[in-house]
């Protein structure tokens, strides 16, 4: 009876031993396997979350290539990233590899982006269109509404009207205008061919009346793009306080119309860009009331892009892309002669180039979203590997 007692209590002595290793075993395993699964997550979210610092960071400098391999230290780990110009998928793209680096453990994504392409709003309907009479505006320049590159060529058959009004259009300061009608173009000449001017144009009622509408988006969007300062944009209430040259979103705001006075003389009704290049983006002038009034626009060098205004009148500068005026009222008495020597050449890839900064982002249903500020990008990830 003793002897068999002795067994049972050295049996259950050895299946326990046997079992508590078994069990620190395991708990060993497990501690291993949970300190691996935390550094492959962690080295993962190293690379994906460089990924989008190098994706938020060519938002805004659009020729920012790393050729060569380079590290940041990040989150306690190490992102080892390139970024290189080249083809995929039968498409010129930009190529983003990250591998993210964490105590040993390592984790690769690849991506391939291109930026975001700009739009031509459909309210642009011509080289220079408005909801009021244009005949004094437009003075004695040329006015173009063919299809121009960014370096002023005509591509031929792809343009718009060189002058769209909501009234009735007469030529009066015989200025040289040309355009595009159902895929043909037309030269600027005067008298124009009536084939490029649209007039008595029919927009359902409801012209747009501000900068947003045009552009197809929320009230104010385009005036918070300009206080964001992204790419360049600038927001002030006197022409004079702008920074040189023009990039983004231009937002000027003059507190009130005109001062009454028949001088053309009140600086801040006048815009020189004096001899500054490479002026660009989406120059707007417009407040609440929609009375704002830019008595003179000049500059040496052409403005690239869309120019939105409510009143402007003595137009002393060139513009490749488009002009539209949001007032019922343009001027009606005044003349602008000798105006010759300047143009507006519609260019629908100059638009483009505009826009870009607030063009739709992503393939998703629904309205324009802006390209700017947090969560928000002018870079769209087409292909996305790890």
């Amino acid at each position: 009876m003793g002897r068999l007692i002795l067994f049972l209590l050295l049996g259950s002595i050895g299946v326990f031993g046997l079992i508590s290793i078994n069990l620190n075993t395991s708990t060993t395993d497990a501690a291993s396997n949970s300190t691996d699964y935390y550094k492959n997550i962690h080295s993962r979210n190293i690379a994906n979350s460089m990924v989008q610092m190098i994706v938020s960071q060519l938002s805004d400098s659009t020729s920012w290539r790393v050729n060569s391999q380079t590290s940041k230290s990040l989150f306690n780990g190490t992102a080892y990233y390139t970024i290189k110009d080249t083809s995929f998928a039968g498409e010129s793209l930009i190529k983003i590899n990250v591998q993210g680096v964490f105590q040993g453990a390592k984790k690769t994504i690849t991506t391939y982006v291109k930026f975001s392409v700009g739009f031509v709003p459909p309210s642009v309907r011509g080289a220079w269109t408005a909801n009021s009479n244009l005949n004094n505006t437009i003075s004695d320049m040329y006015i173009d509404g063919r299809d121009h590159d960014l370096k002023n060529n005509v591509i031929p058959n792809s343009g718009v009207y060189g002058v769209s009004t909501s009234t009735a259009f007469v030529n009066t300061q015989k200025g040289y205008i040309g355009g595009t009608k159902n895929g043909v173009d037309y030269s600027p000449q005067y008298p124009e061919n009536p084939n490029s001017i649209e007039q008595n144009y029919n927009w359902g009622g409801t012209f747009p009346n501000s900068p947003d509408e045009i552009l197809g988006y929320p009230k104010g969007t385009l005036r918070s793009i300009a206080l964001s300062g992204s790419n360049g944009s600038q927001y002030v209430t006197n022409p004079k306080n702008l920074s040189l040259p023009l990039s983004g979103v231009t937002y000027i705001e003059p507190p009130y119309g005109d001062d009454g006075k028949d001088d053309d003389e009140s600086p801040e009704y006048k815009l020189d860009l004096k001899d500054s290049p490479n002026n660009k983006g989406i120059l707007v002038v417009h407040n609440s009331i929609g009375n704002s009034r830019i008595k003179q626009l000049k500059s040496k060098f052409a403005f690239q892009g869309l120019i939105i205004g409510d009143y402007m009148f003595h137009f002393h500068l060139d513009v490749l892309g488009a002009v539209l005026l949001l007032s019922p009222d343009l001027e009606k008495s005044k003349n602008c002669g000798g105006n010759r020597d300047h143009w507006v050449n519609y260019s629908s890839a100059s638009i483009k180039a505009a826009t870009s900064i607030v063009a739709k982002s992503g393939k998703g249903s629904g309205g324009y979203a802006s390209g700017y500020g947090f969560a928000k990008k002018r870079v769209d990830i087409l292909y996305w590997f790890e």
